[in-house]
């Protein structure tokens, strides 16, 4: 057998091993969910038997159980996004008018910021028109970013989403005002199970990253401490005849 030959079939089966893990590992947590579900249930009730404890030894039982109750809460939000990262379908494509769709996700999640002081701002470019895409699938990976970017911006500050066509692709922007990502921290943001805020999975950017790569696009970013964070998502544009196309869908 040739190197090249001995090279790919090496390349065979390590691709088969990791397929073999990661189906064992979804596996193994939905297995772990059941039960950790039912370990939550029985804390709630007994938490609900210590509402109102009375002497110090009650006081201190509460405050244990509330905070297993935390942990466990954590763990089964860790395994909901690995099943929703490691089981997610394949993308179903159609024209989508992202403007209308982008729109209606500002509007819808505008409130929830202006009431922490954050102002939440859509800036359509022109010429966008329709995107084949899974609404489904990309609608979760940019509420994921501009959660993220209310979660980084304090009182009084703004996000910013914005479409740009480039050429035969079309960006969409997320940008903040907060504090930035720490220059040393920037590299290991797409690490999966990374995360600098104390309740964060470490799932979110890399499930981002994958369902913008499952729609032929890029997800890239730039940041600058004490100023703010701009994710930028590259998506292959639908034109007819090279200008835009209206419509919903």
């Amino acid at each position: 057998m040739s190197t090249p030959e001995r090279q790919e079939r090496l390349a065979r089966v390590r691709l088969a091993r990791l397929a073999e893990l990661g189906t064992l590992l979804a596996g193994f947590a939905h297995e772990v969910r059941n039960p950790l579900s039912t370990i939550g249930l029985n804390l709630q009730l007994v938490l609900e038997d210590c509402k109102e404890p009375e002497t110090a030894r009650e006081k201190r039982i509460q405050k244990r159980l509330t905070t297993v109750d935390g942990e466990v809460r954590r763990l089964q939000s860790i395994l909901e996004e690995f099943l929703s990262f490691a089981r997610a379908p394949e993308p179903r494509l159609k024209p989508v008018d992202l403007h209308a769709r982008l729109q209606a996700m500002v509007d819808f999640h505008s409130l929830a910021l202006q009431e922490r002081g954050v102002a939440l701002r859509f800036y359509p470019g022109a010429n966008i028109g329709l995107l084949q895409a899974d609404w489904d699938h990309l609608q979760a990976a940019f509420v994921n970013l501009v959660r993220n970017a209310g979660d980084a911006t304090p009182p009084n500050g703004e996000v910013l989403v914005s479409t740009q066509r480039e050429g035969e692709d079309v960006l969409v922007r997320v940008t903040d005002t907060g504090s930035g990502i720490p220059t040393e921290l920037q590299s290991r943001i797409f690490d999966p199970y990374f995360s600098t805020k104390k309740t964060g999975t470490g799932l979110g950017l890399p499930t981002v990253r994958r369902v913008v790569e499952e729609h032929g696009g890029s997800l890239t970013f730039t940041s600058e401490p004490g100023k703010g964070t701009q994710f930028s998502v590259r998506l292959p544009g639908l034109f007819d005849g090279g200008s835009a196309r209206g419509g919903k869908s």
